[in-house]
């Protein structure tokens, strides 16, 4: 890898996608990275929240348990109406990007970056189904079909505008939590569930430019899941790059090393599992940067990490910035450009 840059997860806490981007700039400034997310504002601050929230529309299916959001026990859960299908759904990413698109072009003309691609997050369909359904396993795997082809249907509407000056970021929760689940089933089941990630982006335009946001969770700034140590990380991220589908590219795999709220582990043996990392030239971004540790211990993680793979990596949050408040996101931001200096 090159010299270290700064990944942005997503969402910025920020009025605008203007401010969110001037945020980013004037913060990170020639540390920003070879993409760059429009700060996911507005009603994405609470990632897939707002396409949950919006199935209660949905002809097809009815609201089956309330819920305030609160935690993750409490969303809303989702039923298919007696008599119905649910064969069918509309998502919002193409809409987002139009509205965003122009606002990104300005800033890449204003720094002088050409080759600076617009990232987009793209919430796994399995995610989606889960969610909506009620984290049954059963019925997210069932009805996860729907939502995968409202996704490419988006990014070939997208790709049609942007080509490849669009990155876009497959973001996977759910998959993290059934590979910690399925460890004991070792390379069988890691390899079905690369598999079954992959689905979506096989089936998306060829040329288009991808990475891939190893996510734990971060609703209210609380953690779905927990690693033990990055063994779980590991196996899937080299699953996922070794059956990576021809004729598309996998720009960087961002893994996460700290929970929300609580911060890394100091302890090294949590990261040595790092040394079975094969991602064959991809971008690994180190997900540790938190506002919470004290700079020292940063950067003795960032420097153990590098030691354990065997060059620099990228570094980040552990997931977006929009469950911080602007004063912790901007702290984050000023720590992460100090990290990657």
């Amino acid at each position: 890898m090159s010299e270290r840059t700064v990944h942005l997860v997503g969402t910025i806490p920020a009025a605008s996608t203007r401010e969110a981007l001037d945020l980013v700039v004037e913060t990170v400034g020639d540390r920003t990275g070879k993409w760059l997310p429009d700060g996911e504002t507005g009603d994405r601050g609470n990632w897939i929240g707002r396409i949950i929230e919006s199935l209660r529309s949905h002809p097809d299916l009815e609201v089956k348990r309330e819920g305030d959001w609160s935690g993750y026990d409490e969303t809303p859960v989702f039923a298919v109406r007696r008599g119905h299908s649910f064969d069918a759904v509309d998502l919002d990413y193409h809409r987002h990007f139009v509205d965003s698109w122009g606002e990104f072009e300005e800033v890449r003309r204003r720094l002088g970056r050409p080759d600076l691609a617009l990232q987009i997050g793209i919430p796994g369909p399995i995610d989606l189904a889960f969610a909506a359904f009620g984290f049954n396993p059963i019925e997210g795997l069932r009805h996860a079909a729907p939502f995968e082809e409202a996704t490419v249907r988006d990014i070939e509407k997208i790709h049609a505008t942007a080509g490849d000056k669009v990155v876009y970021q497959l973001e996977i929760p759910i998959e993290v939590e059934i590979a910690i689940r399925m460890r004991l089933l070792g390379g069988p089941g890691i390899a079905w569930l690369a598999r079954r990630i992959l689905r979506v982006i096989s089936a998306s335009p060829e040329g288009t430019r991808w990475g891939f946001h190893l996510c734990v969770g971060d609703m209210n700034h609380r953690a779905f899941s927990r690693l033990d140590d990055a063994t779980i990380p590991v196996r899937l991220a080299n699953a996922l790059a070794r059956r990576f589908p021809e004729g598309r590219r996998l720009e960087f795999v961002h893994m996460p090393f700290a929970h929300a709220v609580d911060p890394p582990s100091t302890d090294e043996s949590f990261y040595a599992p790092l040394r079975a990392l094969d991602l064959d030239g991809t971008r690994f971004v180190a997900g540790f940067v938190h506002e919470g540790q004290d700079t020292d211990a940063q950067r003795s993680i960032r420097d153990t990490i590098e030691r354990i793979v065997g060059h620099p990596v990228d570094v980040a949050a552990a997931c977006g910035l929009g469950r911080r408040d602007l004063e912790h996101a901007r702290a984050n931001l000023a720590l992460s450009r100090e990290l990657a200096g």
